[in-house]
């Protein structure tokens, strides 16, 4: 279904600015929270993580009504000690796969398991809160920010930068009004072949740490009180370059984004343009209902140019005191995107230690 969308009415109302402050104010639980490191303010060792239990179901098309499964569990150490610091920090899902052994394919049975570390490293924070970490496994810096802007529980749109790393090193203030987070890394060539950890055929997770040399980072300023302007790059050997920015406040958030070298993921090479905004309203104690509209241009080398134009509803419960919460989100896709896409709900219960 494709529901009509005046994408000229949405686009003076993004001006390049969106933000969002990571140290300076409270993040709400839609705001895709999905760490929820504990603040340590002593030296300790804290292990924490969460589990979700639901997935996916398209609305239409070859696989409506089909269930997708999307449960996984993650969990790790946190370590400080006076201005030192670390994590490890690992994480797991489910795969479904049919009688013939091919994974991913909805509405059949748990045929294995797919997960291995995603956070290995260690750092050290100055009196001035500034924060230098070595890691052979991190997020990049502009991954922290990957669901920035978006208050929607689950379904938003992926913005195309490199995300999971190996070796790297951040460099980061995250206090202040005014903020930044720099990531550099050498190009990554470890695959599931040389996974730490490896779960059965069906466990293709370390192939993420194949990828060119990087940096990337951003800039963030809050330029009144709860309105945060940011700025960010990202620059890779031999497939473009990144450009982000946007504003945010606590209801309301806009960012966009240009790729000069990805159409469509790494493997596509042209360029991607787009934008997304969304709003966030608390309508009971716990209760975030939470829209987004996000469209993007692709203009591949060799192929055809594509649109990608969606909206979105969701809902955000949380209870027992941050332990719980319940989540519904949705996906529909509008008359100007590209071939015939299938609407999506998602459904998911979490718990948190």
């Amino acid at each position: 279904m494709k529901l009509n969308f005046h994408v000229n009415r949405a686009l003076p109302a993004l001006f390049f600015g969106c933000s969002f402050s990571l140290a300076a104010e409270t993040i709400h639980p839609a705001e895709h929270d999905d760490t929820k490191i504990p603040e340590l303010t002593a030296p300790a060792f804290r292990f924490y993580g969460e589990i979700g239990l639901g997935g996916y179901m398209d609305t239409e098309g070859e696989d409506k009504h089909k269930y997708s499964d999307g449960t996984y569990i993650e969990g790790g150490l946190e370590i400080k000690h006076g201005s030192w610091f670390g994590l490890i920090y690992g994480e797991g899902w489910t795969v479904q796969a049919d009688h013939q052994g091919n994974a991913w394919v909805p509405d059949h049975g748990w045929g294995g398991f797919e997960g291995g570390l995603n956070r290995l490293y260690g750092g050290y924070r100055t009196d001035g809160n500034t924060e230098v970490i070595l890691s052979v496994r991190n997020d990049s810096s502009l991954d922290d920010l990957q669901w920035w802007g978006d208050f929607t529980p689950d379904l938003g749109y992926v913005i195309p930068n490199t995300r999971d790393l190996t070796t790297a090193l951040k460099i980061q203030n995250l206090a202040g009004a005014l903020r930044y987070s720099i990531t550099a890394a050498p190009a990554g060539h470890h695959n599931e072949s040389k996974a730490w950890l490896h779960f059965g055929k069906y466990d293709r997770y370390d192939d993420k740490y194949t990828y060119p040399a990087m940096a990337n980072g951003y800039l963030q300023y809050d330029i009144a009180k709860g309105v945060t302007w940011m700025n960010g790059l990202e620059i890779t050997d031999g497939t473009g370059q990144l450009f982000l920015t946007g504003l945010l406040t606590s209801n309301l958030a806009a960012r966009a984004w240009h790729h000069t070298g990805r159409a469509k993921g790494r493997d596509a090479a042209g360029t991607e343009t787009g934008f997304m905004v969304s709003a966030m309203a608390e309508a009971l104690k716990g209760v975030y209902l939470s829209t987004a509209y996000s469209y993007a241009k692709h203009r591949p080398d060799n192929a055809a140019d594509e649109t990608t134009s969606f909206a979105q509803f969701g809902i955000w419960y949380e209870y027992g005191d941050g332990r719980f919460a319940t989540a519904f989100d949705s996906r529909w896709y509008m008359k100007n995107a590209s071939g015939d896409p299938s609407d999506k709900i998602f459904l998911m219960q979490y718990f948190y230690w």
